[in-house]
């Protein structure tokens, strides 16, 4: 026999005590991964450490495609500071990600950026208090939907879920396309 250790970093946007509570995660499992949790706000809430992040996606892909990329502009940062990430950091990564693909000189600019960060998006606050988390995640679901004219690939991709995870949601809140 070989010996092994491991350890398991795990992530997770789903509130774990709650879903153990009502049966549909696994109590043991809870227990042995639940060592040391940290919690970490949505980047939307940490606004300051998306030029953070930018730098080091940039540091990142330049490495990665022996590229020269130096920064980005003040423009298309005002962009990516001003939008929401419901995707959080995977989605801000796959955003520069992309504008490495259409930069050809050294500094990335607004053309350079996804259309979707563009589009105007009525925002929702997840801390009013009159409104249940499940009606704010359903009508957060209907507005993307609307704006993807009811695509769902794209649409999930807006929210950065999987698309059998938008539909289960819609399922789960009797929204019918």
């Amino acid at each position: 026999p070989v010996k092994s250790e491991a350890r398991i970093i795990a992530a997770t946007n789903r509130d774990l005590e709650q879903m153990v509570e009502s049966g549909e995660f696994r109590q043991d499992l809870f227990y042995r991964i639940n060592v040391v949790p940290i919690t970490l706000p949505p980047l939307r809430e940490r606004q300051n450490d998306i030029p953070l992040l930018i730098d080091h996606f940039i540091e990142h892909f330049n490495r990665i495609q022996g590229r020269s990329i130096e920064r980005v502009s003040s423009d298309a940062l005002g962009v990516l500071i001003d939008y929401q990430y419901p995707g959080n950091i995977r989605e801000l990564e796959n955003v520069i990600q992309h504008a490495f693909v259409l930069c050809q000189g050294y500094v990335i600019e607004k053309k350079h950026l996804p259309a979707y960060l563009f589009r105007p998006s009525k925002k929702i606050r997840a801390s009013d208090t009159s409104q249940s988390l499940e009606n704010f995640d359903r009508r957060r679901i209907e507005e993307a939907l609307s704006r993807n004219k009811y695509n769902r690939v794209n649409t999930a991709k807006e929210l950065g879920i999987h698309v059998a995870t938008l539909w289960r949601k819609m399922k789960k809140y009797g929204i019918n396309v």
